[in-house]
This record gives C-alpha cells, structure tokens and sequence, in this order.
C-alpha cells in the first residue's frame, strides 16, 4: 500500500511520518504545503499523478480556533475549499482520501453530556458554535459529497510529540510559572497522535468509508487532564480550577464535546483510556 500525507509540517503529519517508519509494508510519502498545497487544484493533480498513492492521508487544515472568526477566508479555503479539491481530485484517480475533522463540529452544550453520556455517536446532529467548528463542518459535508467511499475521522484535544497542544502547554507552563489555573467547565476526551494514527490504518486497512469518531475512552474536564499532566511528569506544581470566564476567548468554546468511539470499537479496534495516552506522551516528552 502507497499512501500520500498532506500537511507534513503539522502535529498529525509528523505524528504519521513517525508511526509508518514502523511500519516496512507501508510506501509512504509526507508532502508540505509548498510541494502539494490542498488550495490549488493543479498542485494537487500533479503530486497525485507524480506519487500515484493508493490513499491519500490529509492532515492539512486551518487550525487557528479564535483567528477563525475574523480570518474567515483563510478558514474556509484551508476547512472546506481545498477537502473539496483534494475529494474531487482523488475522486477522478480513484484514490481513497482520509480526512480529519473534530469535535467543534457539535453544539456542545452541557446538557449533552446527559444525553449523550458515551459521548457524540457520528449520527448525533451537528450544530457548531464558531467558525472554525462550522468550517470543519462545511469541509466534510464537501468531501463526502464529492467522493461518498472517503474516510471522515473526528478527533478531539489532539497532543502528540510534535506541534503545539495541551500536554506540552500545561508542563512547560508548570515549570516556568510554578502554579496553574485550568478551566473545569468543560469537558470531553483527548486523541493523542499514534492512537489516531493506529485506528486511521485499522479503518484504511479494513477498507472502511464514511464517518468515524477516534480518540480514547472515559471523559474528563481540561483540570482533571492537566493534573494527570503534572502529576505524569512528576511535578510538584499546584494545579487550581477555575470557570471558562477567567479565560476569555474570541470564539466560543463548546462545554461538552467527547466523542463516541462504540463504532470504530465495534469492528475490532480496542480503545484504551485517555490516562493511558496520557501517561505514555508524558513519558515520550521526557526522553525527547
């Protein structure tokens, strides 16, 4: 098998790079954005014509939640305009296309989480309180439309060893500020890189098409993840909760966003705690 990654430079691009070196059956390449850039048709037939993959994996997005809501051209184009190019173009080649979305796709009101206590199922409806959230939307209702065989995975407070993201903000604030204020009003699960990039080849691999929730099991609020942070690394920091009011946001945040990952677990694929994520991207942190 012969895939292709877009977005080579970002956290799920270099999560993808560093997993399929393990992985000796698997031909890959990683493309940046100025050697396929997902906006431009031509630049997209010319990397899939010249690499021919069998699948082609894009981590390429806009991923700036607040700069969302006034740079929405930059949103849109990087959301839904390219996904849509990327779709139409695989779909003429006959190449299956995995594409990422998120968790900002749901309203994620509080009462949700009574609703819906397994979290979001894939079917649940959508209804995104920024923008960000309702390009994502708008980006996978584009590509299913133009290629109904794609693979849509959401994924929710996405840490890995690369990029930004929480676990690194929460250990390097601890160590520089000695004491942290993290939110506990909202709450969801974390999706660390290898595991998403785990269950995406579980689904590619089994020929799976459609919507699918990734990520880890149980829930918690972004407190009780930064405590299990600090606690991993084996800080001696104090770790106090607070509202989401004393952090304001420009884009609003949802309350309540896991998502269901019964679907993707069904067909075979074991989904281990979000401690156990946790845990083992701490100590990846450490030896880096």
């Amino acid at each position: 098998m012969k895939l292709l990654v877009t977005g080579s430079g970002g956290q799920l691009g270099n999560g993808w790079q560093r997993s399929l070196k393990d992985h000796s059956s698997i031909d890959y390449v990683a493309l940046n954005r100025e050697a396929l850039d997902i906006c431009d048709e031509a630049s997209i037939a010319k990397a899939l014509d010249s690499y021919k993959p069998d699948v082609c994996v894009n981590t390429a997005a806009y991923t700036q939640v607040d700069k969302a809501e006034t740079q929405t051209e930059e949103a849109y184009r990087g959301n839904v305009l390219g996904p849509k190019l990327l779709a139409e173009t695989c779909a003429v080649r006959g190449i299956q296309l995995v594409h990422y979305s998120t968790d900002y796709v749901f309203s994620g009101k509080l009462t949700d989480r009574e609703i819906f206590e397994d979290g979001y199922p894939e079917d649940a409806p959508t209804n995104p309180v920024n923008n960000y959230g309702a390009t994502k939307l708008e980006g996978e209702q584009a590509v299913l439309k133009a290629l109904p065989s794609a693979l849509v995975l959401r994924v929710s407070w996405l840490c890995g060893l690369d990029g930004t993201n929480f676990v690194k903000a929460i250990i390097n604030r601890a160590k520089t500020l000695g004491e942290l204020k993290v939110v506990n009003d909202q709450f969801g699960v974390p999706s660390f890189v290898p595991d998403v990039v785990e269950q995406s080849l579980f689904l590619i691999q089994y020929k799976q098409s459609g919507l699918f929730h990734l990520g880890s099991d149980g829930c918690t609020s972004w407190y009780n993840f930064a405590k299990k942070i600090v606690e991993y690394a084996q800080l001696d920091v104090p770790v106090e909760a607070v509202g989401s009011s004393a952090f304001p946001t420009v884009a609003k945040r949802p309350h309540f966003s896991k998502l269901a990952t019964k679907r993707l677990n069904d067909l075979g694929m074991p989904i281990h705690s979000w401690e156990i994520g946790c845990k083992t991207l701490v100590s990846a942190l450490n030896d880096e």
